[in-house]
């Protein structure tokens, strides 16, 4: 792994992998953590193509603090909370979302109603429900373009015709992958070969 830089923002902790004004930033799932392994993994292959990675927790999960939730708007308050840090800690940076399960609703949530050169994401349902609590994406998929989906077909939590749902409804250009692995990938040869197409798409988008 590269140089990094740790950074606390407002009890949001994470870690920036800098190489170029170009970044990828990384929305973690659920229970997960920017610890995880597709997230380390993601890291080092953007940087060897000269990009920069944003790892974080979101709060109440791994080193951030504050209350753990479930819920879509407090995750993207957090995602935009670090979004803004970059700008003021790089200036001028193109920026593309990386996310998986809960952290990919997160990151169209994002990128329906702002500029990001491109997204990928991973194991992502369209929608969900927990406690009461009903999240649906369908109308922001409707906004998004540029965007990566990667789905296992052995997905115990999701079934991969979320996936399908998500593709159809998005806008081109688009692109949908499946993978002979489960929902947290850990099939490392198909983990590795999602994150290498992560990479490559989200490569191809930055101008």
């Amino acid at each position: 792994m590269k140089e990094s830089e740790k950074f606390n923002v407002n009890g949001i902790k994470g870690v920036v992998h800098y190489k170029s004004n170009k970044f990828i930033v990384c929305c973690h799932g659920l229970f997960s953590s920017k610890n995880s392994r597709k997230y380390m993994e993601i890291a080092e292959v953007a940087n060897e193509k000269g990009i920069s990675c944003m790892r974080f927790d979101f709060r109440g999960c791994g080193e951030s603090d504050g209350k753990f939730s479930y819920k879509l708007e407090d995750r993207l308050k957090d995602l935009e909370e670090v979004m803004k840090y970059l700008a003021r800690r790089y200036g001028s940076i193109k920026c593309a979302l990386f996310g998986s399960s809960l952290g990919g609703m997160v990151a169209i949530k994002y990128a329906a109603n702002r500029e990001i050169s491109s997204l990928a994401i991973l194991a992502t349902p369209y929608k969900f429900e927990i406690d009461n609590y009903v999240a649906d994406i369908t109308a922001e998929i409707e906004k998004c373009s540029h965007l990566l989906v990667m789905h296992g077909l052995k997905d115990e939590l999701v079934p991969y015709k979320h996936a399908e749902l998500i593709y159809r409804k998005a806008k081109e250009p688009k692109k949908i992958l499946f993978f002979n692995t489960n929902h947290s990938f850990t099939d490392e040869n198909e983990r590795r070969r999602a994150i290498n197409e992560a990479v490559k798409w989200i490569e191809k988008y930055f101008v």
